[in-house]
């Protein structure tokens, strides 16, 4: 064996197979551990969820040890952002490879807790390496919406204040004109209303502007709606429930964030910081980069269980290219919104549009390889500890 480092080059390489680079090829993948997960686990269900008006369908491993359901469940989702779950998969069969298949792992499974694995939640995003589904929808804007009226909490006057700078009505130019273009109007607008201002207004969701950014839809999406039905049916049985959403782009380069948005003080506040308070990496809205969001998966669970179960519900977000700095979040913003708009305005040079969604793919799928590794490091430095902790619970 090469004494120069050989068998780390070798893992290395083995990390780095988990990232594949089609929504095809990730779910192939994903459901093909369909016969080991019969053989080793009791009780195991795959089912696929159809979602109707072209949503696709969606993966689902139901996995105990015992026949009966334990007290205990821990829902691992990827891909409710659609481009962001190739990442998300990656973290899924890699936990399901080599902590729920691999009977040598030095990681002792619980027998106490069960598993709910969902891929690709926003089928359509994950396959058109888009961020929205297939009516512009950020799903994580979206699950708190019940009726077909929209309830006025929901109106973001914020966001129409500036909606002509969010989204621009002409099409798209040539790239570097429209940068320049974009950083004058940016600090204009941050001098006008604050920088806080401009972040609340863009990322908070909005349900006025169907062709906006972080459009979060008129009333609840079909796999928000099949998704309810499922939860209601498959989570009943359990008592405490340990949600683990997978995303990426926000956060310090190659950094990992934990975030929530239960009220500080809170029941489920509490919980959270049983499993993750020691990490240091919980933010909330005490936070500095914390921001909060309306109609978030991690709120769903409460809003269909209420107070009947203990829930921990938690978004695992990897940072990519840095954008909590001035200079990140400027070039997030303008690929965001230059994302959009050339979907809905179009472009006049196809090189310009090439540069985008190159960017904006590398932004949320980032194909260097120090992000990808450090990803993993991120997710699995926490993951059999937070499941352990969450099982002695």
């Amino acid at each position: 064996m090469d004494q120069t480092g050989g068998p780390e080059i070798f893992q290395r390489v083995d990390v780095l197979s988990y990232y594949l680079e089609t929504y095809e090829a990730c779910r192939k993948a994903f459901v093909s551990y369909k016969k080991q997960l019969k053989a080793r686990f009791r009780h195991f269900q795959f089912e696929t969820l159809d979602i109707p008006k072209g949503g696709g369908e969606v993966d689902t491993y139901f996995l105990g040890q015992k026949k009966e359901p334990a007290k205990r469940i821990v829902v691992m989702s990827s891909g409710i952002h659609g481009i962001e779950g190739y990442a998300g998969s990656a973290f899924q069969r890699r936990w399901i490879e080599e902590f729920l298949l691999d009977e040598k792992s030095a990681f002792k499974l619980p027998k106490n807790v069960d598993f709910l694995l969902i891929h690709g939640i926003n089928a359509h995003g994950f396959k058109n390496q888009l961020r929205v589904n297939e009516s512009n929808v950020d799903l994580n804007r979206n699950f708190a919406l019940k009726r077909e009226k929209l309830h006025k909490r929901f109106k973001n006057k914020k966001y129409r204040k500036i909606q002509t700078f969010l989204n621009p009505g002409t099409p798209f130019t040539n790239y570097i004109f429209e940068y320049a273009l974009f950083v004058i109007r940016f600090f204009g607008v941050v001098a006008r209303f604050g920088a806080k201002y401009v972040l609340d207004a863009a990322v908070n969701g909005q349900y006025e502007f169907p062709k906006g950014i972080y459009y979060g839809g008129r009333k609840p999406e079909p796999v928000v709606r099949r998704l309810r039905k499922f939860f209601k049916k498959v989570l009943k049985p359990y008592d405490q429930v340990l949600v683990l959403d997978f995303h990426t782009g926000y956060g310090e380069k190659n950094g990992l964030s934990l975030m929530q948005n239960a009220p500080p003080g809170s029941k489920e506040d509490k919980n959270l910081r049983k499993v993750f308070g020691d990490f240091g990496l919980l933010l909330n809205e005490g936070e500095e980069d914390f921001y909060r969001t309306s109609g978030d998966f991690t709120d769903f669970f409460g809003k269909i269980f209420g107070k009947d179960k203990d829930l921990f519900p938690i978004t695992v977000e990897l940072g990519t290219n840095g954008n909590i700095d001035m200079s990140g979040a400027l070039k997030s913003s303008f690929l965001m919104i230059s994302e959009n708009r050339i979907r809905f305005q179009g472009s006049r040079s196809e090189s310009s549009t090439n540069r985008v969604k190159e960017e904006f793919r590398e932004m949320f799928y980032p194909s260097r390889e120090d992000w990808r590794l450090a990803a993993m490091d991120h997710v699995f430095g926490i993951l059999p500890e937070t499941i352990t902790r969450f099982s002695k619970i």
